[in-house]
């Protein structure tokens, strides 16, 4: 019972110091937080290993209208029933047709 007593008061006394320097308490995890932010920003980017595909003899090739390149579906941009070999491609095309 007596640790009871001296693990509250312990415990009040810590919520005592905290609220007395609540200020500097969150002044201090600002700039914590400050400084993690710094140095992730500062830490360069991390580049993505990409796996080249596996290309198998069977895959299928759709041709782009607009330049007439022969691209891999699983690559191409699909645009209602039209494949694209690039958003390039895409945009000069739905742009021409807005003009017309």
């Amino acid at each position: 019972m007596k640790w009871l007593i001296i693990l509250l008061l312990f415990l009040v006394l810590i919520a005592v110091v905290a609220w007395y320097f609540r200020k500097y308490l969150q002044s201090a995890w600002f700039l914590y937080q400050t400084f993690r932010r710094m140095r992730k920003q500062m830490r360069p980017p991390q580049e993505k290993q990409v796996e080249p595909k596996s290309r198998s003899g069977d895959t299928e090739l759709v041709r782009c209208p607009k330049c007439n390149k022969w691209t891999p579906k699983e690559e191409a941009v699909k645009l209602k029933s039209d494949f694209f070999c690039s958003l390039t491609c895409l945009e000069e095309s739905v742009t021409f047709n807005k003009r017309a």
